[in-house]
């Protein structure tokens, strides 16, 4: 029987995930639960109430991602709101080469943020420094 070390499965959490984190994702969570319950001694199996109590951890933890995706679409769904409220309206943005006027004509949205276009050229939101 060939049994992974517990950094095994931490790295696999790691490589799997594109977020700076020291903590385990669901699926590495998952991981670590089934491969405690294939090694666990027979002669001395799991308590009933420690493996519940890990399902139920496993399941908050499945809710607590959920909740964070849909609060990360809500923030997205804000952001769209507010830039669309801009078109057709005199804005200001700050630049590298200094301020730029002029009206919004659309907005789009580029790796999931918001951007509006003045003659063309698309900003951040973060960019507008005045609205007129």
């Amino acid at each position: 029987m060939q049994v992974g070390s517990a950094s095994d499965i931490y790295g696999y959490a790691s490589s799997t995930t594109n977020q700076q984190s020291t903590s385990l994702d669901k699926d590495a969570f998952l991981l670590l639960f089934v491969e405690q319950l294939k090694n666990q001694d027979p002669t001395s199996p799991q308590d009933a109430n420690t493996m519940i109590n890990q399902m139920t951890q496993f399941g908050i933890l499945e809710q607590l991602y959920n909740i964070c995706a849909d609060i990360a679409q809500i923030g997205l769904s804000l952001q769209v709101g507010e830039a669309s409220a801009l078109v057709g309206k005199q804005v200001t943005v700050q630049t590298s080469e200094g301020e730029i006027s002029g009206q919004v004509e659309k907005v789009s949205l580029y790796n999931e943020e918001a951007r509006i276009f003045i003659d063309g050229i698309g900003y951040e939101m973060a960019q507008v420094t005045e609205i007129k």
